[in-house]
């Protein structure tokens, strides 16, 4: 179910903006990353929402200059870590 809202948008930011459709689509792909960021949506439900692919959300997230990883610094050292020890213990390091 969709909910529409009303935003008072500054001059300096709307005309940013070729037109107002142009804006509504912008205002709209950035909750969408942000949501996609703090990890409340997935690649998959991001891309839905955007009416892409899988492969085409993350091509559009390279255009945008953006990662597709969420994890933070700390998260992926700590996997990491986990993977090590697991190919450690496995004999495969």
């Amino acid at each position: 179910m969709a909910q529409t809202i009303t935003l008072e948008i500054p001059a300096a930011i709307a005309e940013m903006s070729e037109n107002l459709t142009d804006l509504k689509r912008r205002l709209y792909e950035d909750i969408i990353i942000a949501e996609f960021q703090k990890g409340n949506l997935s690649i998959r439900e991001s891309a839905k929402l955007l009416g892409l692919t899988y492969e085409g959300f993350l091509e559009w997230l390279g255009r945008q200059q953006l990662s597709f990883i969420t994890a933070s610094q700390v998260e992926l050292v700590e996997s990491y870590h986990h993977f090590e020890a697991f190919m450690q213990s496995s004999g495969k390091l």
